[in-house]
């Protein structure tokens, strides 16, 4: 089969290569067949050291419209000291961008990319040498038919800047599939006005639980931040975390099974939950649900939507112990909805002012 078609926005020529060799640097002049726009790539001789621009290539690959795992083979492998900008990723596998050994210094800005399994990968090639990623920078990139990750980070990657990104599942997206990943011991990451889309997984079946997040991150992982970011349409967590003393900040969850999954410790400010949405397989749906090893959250000032006929509980307790749960000042309008669900240890809520002080429409208290 071939590959997708190329969403308006992607659609380029190819490019042919012309180099030059100057003192100080070789510079490439990309000229896209097509258009004749003429692209750098830009790299410093190795007397002035090892850093690197890549401008305005495309980089294709042959993976099909109903290509698997890692189908379509690399767009490029990372270096240190680099900067992937205005670059096209098309058609590709298991990492449009791969981290295949330690890399430190990298920026990815102002891409595109289209039918892909997963955009940043970061996976060592050799397993005694971990592929740290550290201090770097994802900056407006949008992907769409991603079939299985956006971005995936492990290892003791850390100090990451995520920004203006967003990626849209596609609609065969693998099991598993997540928007944004951490895994390992990565930490002091930052995801800002980042989205994530219809992550779903298709091939699950109907008794069995269905995963699919927007954005997930494991109890190895600390100082990780959340700020004014979006997750729709997921076939399970909007925003499924697991990392200590986690930071949410305006972010959006809308229509996912449990639009915050939450498993350790951390603070929402003025996050808003609308209409949860079950797409298939075993549990339910839910706005704030809590599981495992809770420690303490606070919410404050959350905004809660749920139209008429929606009976997502607002907030859903299946924790292994007894939690603590502050909520201030909040704003729920979800009428046909009970307030607290529990399946499991009884919780300890604090009211912030108290709760009938709070703006608060329920269907009932409790489930």
């Amino acid at each position: 089969m071939s590959p997708r078609p190329l969403h308006p926005s992607l659609a380029a020529g190819k490019l042919t290569m012309q180099s030059k060799l100057t003192r100080r640097y070789v510079l490439t002049t990309a000229i896209t067949a097509s258009t004749g726009i003429t692209a750098l790539v830009l790299s410093r001789s190795s007397s002035a050291g090892a850093s690197t621009v890549i401008s305005g290539k495309t980089f294709q690959g042959n993976r099909a419209a109903d290509g698997v795992k890692g189908d379509g083979g690399e767009g490029l492998r990372a270096q240190s000291n680099s900067l992937i900008q205005n670059c096209k990723f098309l058609d590709l596998g298991n990492g449009g961008v791969r981290v295949r050994m330690p890399v430190d210094n990298l920026s990815i800005e102002s891409c595109a990319a289209n039918n892909l399994y997963r955009f940043l990968e970061v996976t060592s090639s050799d397993k005694s040498v971990p592929a740290n990623l550290t201090n770097f920078v994802v900056r407006s990139v949008t992907a769409r038919e991603v079939d299985r990750t956006m971005t995936r980070i492990r290892y003791g990657s850390h100090d990451g800047t995520i920004e203006d990104v967003k990626a849209f599942g596609s609609s065969r997206c693998d099991l598993y599939c997540v928007g944004y990943q951490l895994d390992g011991t990565a930490h002091d990451i930052t995801y800002t006005r980042v989205e994530a889309h219809d992550f779903r997984e298709a091939s699950r079946p109907k008794d069995k639980y269905w995963n699919g997040d927007g954005f997930s991150d494991e109890r190895g992982n600390h100082g990780i931040r959340y700020i004014s970011c979006v997750a729709t349409g997921c076939s399970d967590g909007g925003f499924d975390l697991k990392s200590a003393d986690v930071r949410l900040e305006n972010c959006i969850a809308r229509a996912n099974k449990r639009n915050y999954r939450l498993w350790n410790s951390g603070e929402l400010l003025r996050c808003t939950s609308v209409d949860p949405h079950h797409y298939g397989g075993t549990g339910g749906k839910s706005h704030f649900s809590f599981h495992g090893d809770v420690k303490r959250y606070v919410i404050d000032q959350p905004v809660v939507k749920g139209s008429p006929g929606n009976s997502a509980p607002v907030f859903f307790f299946a924790t292994k112990e007894s939690m603590h749960l502050e909520i201030r000042n909040a704003t729920i309008d979800a009428p046909d909805a009970p307030l607290i669900r529990v399946e499991g240890p009884e919780p300890v809520i604090t009211w912030v002012p108290e709760r009938d002080s709070q703006k608060i429409k329920v269907k009932r208290n409790r489930a």
